[in-house]
């Protein structure tokens, strides 16, 4: 009998509370990009990406380790995240350049690293170039549209970052797995550079001006953030042996812990040494900060994880597991129009215009990313039953 938090489907199991979990992850991204200046607690949002990234590791890396023997393992495997990534990611640009005579984009060519999955490096790649360092984070229509708005109106595409980051983990990380096969040498691996990336960092911080450090180097490059990845992976491999109990046992410990730890190290900084504070472009955060919210994000998933917790009941809600299954749609889509919801709230509820503006990119970019799903998405992914040997198994629990 299937246990209340997993769910089988053609006899694979997987997690129905990470679902939930991704709905919270997007939700604080969301945030981040539209409220963060309102309170504190949403200026930490862009944890959400943290998250994101170690429950990849955790997914792919035992999707990998799963189906290391067998046959067509590479082609099943890419062409399943092809399938999952692709068709949206590339229909966005496609539209990109539909508009382009009636946009009048202000680009060139070094616009071409997004399509590429390498727009995460452009805004450091050119700061020799003059111009606004942060302009790659956009697309700028010509003086049409901006007569019509009277006002200067983008395109936000900056936190394509995040996908750049894992599609560059994805090309490279089945090539140690299949390579490696062994569970125990994964688990080295994985231990190693989860403890050598806050040194790595830190010889970053020496190594770079504070003007790129300033602009999220260490946030924003997949070297950099592997650990998170890796950290999701190896939850992975260890609930795939006898760490598996262990783990359950100490899930709780793991999340106070890094709670904790992150909490001191923030007083400490701060209040203490009074360091600067810039969010995700802090130095402190990004040495060794990171470590610390990937390790609690990997508590959040054990905990998700488990069926008997309140979490998981609650991360199993209907509604969050819905919004949960459109959350790559969400998160790509719910940033590309913020000047447009703003210029309509402001148009036409100035009185409320930031709580319109809230309201409406919220249910916007749901309905956007709901009809992507039913329309684009959920067809092509119908395709992925073709390789079903990359199926994520949910180990016993």
């Amino acid at each position: 009998m299937t246990s209340p938090g997993i769910v089988n489907k053609n006899e694979r199991s997987y997690y129905r509370g990470l679902d939930g979990l991704r709905a919270v992850a997007v939700m604080m991204v969301f945030l981040q990009h539209y409220a963060a200046g309102q309170a504190f607690l949403f200026g930490w949002g862009w944890t959400g990406v943290d998250i994101f990234f170690v429950l990849s590791g955790f997914l792919i890396t035992g999707i990998l380790y799963d189906s290391q023997h067998q046959p067509h393992r590479y082609r099943d495997f890419y062409m399943r995240r092809t399938l999952r990534i692709f068709p949206l990611y590339y229909a966005i640009w496609l539209a990109v350049l539909i508009v382009a005579p009636l946009a009048q984009w202000e680009w060139n060519w070094r616009w071409a690293l997004w399509p590429a999955y390498f727009g995460n490096y452009a805004r450091f790649l050119f700061l020799h170039v003059p111009g606004d360092p942060y302009r790659f984070d956009r697309l700028t229509c010509g003086p049409l549209v901006s007569h019509w708005f009277q006002s200067p109106m983008h395109l936000y595409i900056g936190h394509f970052w995040s996908l750049c980051v894992e599609e560059q983990f994805y090309l490279l990380w089945p090539l140690v797995v299949y390579t490696l096969r062994r569970r125990e040498i994964l688990i080295k691996v994985c231990a190693g550079v989860i403890l050598a990336a806050p040194i790595f960092r830190w010889g970053l911080t020496l190594f770079f001006t504070p003007q790129m450090l300033g602009m999220e180097l260490l946030y924003r490059c997949m070297p950099t953030r592997v650990d998170a990845l890796l950290i999701g992976g190896l939850v992975a491999l260890c609930l795939r042996g006898p760490e598996k109990e262990w783990l359950h046992r100490w899930r709780r410990a793991l999340l106070a812990s890094s709670a904790v730890l992150f909490v001191l190290a923030y007083i400490l900084a701060v209040d203490v040494l009074k360091l600067p504070f810039h969010g995700s472009a802090t130095n402190w955060i990004g040495v060794y900060g990171f470590t610390l919210i990937d390790l609690f994000a990997a508590g959040l998933i054990l905990e998700a994880i488990q069926p008997s917790s309140w979490f998981s009941r609650l991360l199993s809600l209907k509604g969050l597991r819905s919004f949960g299954v459109i959350s790559y749609g969400f998160y790509v889509y719910h940033d590309l129009l913020h000047d447009l919801f703003a210029y309509m709230a402001n148009r036409f509820f100035r009185p409320h215009a930031f709580a319109v503006t809230i309201t409406l990119a919220f249910f916007g970019s749901w309905a956007i990313a709901w009809l992507s799903y039913r329309v684009l998405e959920h067809p092509i992914l119908k395709l992925k039953d073709r390789f079903a040997h990359q199926e994520h198994r949910a180990p016993a629990i």
